[in-house]
């Protein structure tokens, strides 16, 4: 089973100038349960659009997002968005900004350390 499914999403805008653009045009992949997946692009590639359409904030002119076998029509409440640049802290190291997930989990100093490293291995 998909833990989620999109299938030809596409999104535009209308301009000042009435000209439509279109930011996504039949954008279709699946993730599994336990995949790490990564959307890359330069500014104004559509990746953040893509991301608010799976979360459920922004609706999709075409194409539909599917998670858990249930269509996304409103809010998705298994999906969260943190950017990057507003999600860490300046003055922590990598490490530490890692970590300030696992503030509120009762662990070992070791094993916090295994996460964080995993963590930041994988990405």
């Amino acid at each position: 089973m998909n833990l989620l499914e999109v299938r030809n999403i596409g999104k535009k805008f209308v301009m000042p100038t009435g000209k439509e653009i279109y930011v996504l045009k039949g954008v279709t992949f699946s993730i599994n349960e336990g995949e790490i997946v990564s959307i890359l692009g330069p500014s104004g590639s559509g990746k953040s659009t893509l991301l608010r359409i799976i979360a459920g904030l922004l609706k999709p002119d075409e194409g539909v997002v599917i998670y858990r076998d249930k269509v996304i029509t409103d809010v998705n409440p298994g999906v969260s968005m943190v950017f990057q640049n507003f999600a860490l802290f300046p003055w922590l190291t990598v490490e530490e900004n890692v970590e300030t997930g696992l503030i509120s989990k009762t662990m070992s100093k070791d094993e916090k350390k295994r996460r964080v490293l995993k963590a930041i291995d994988t990405v």
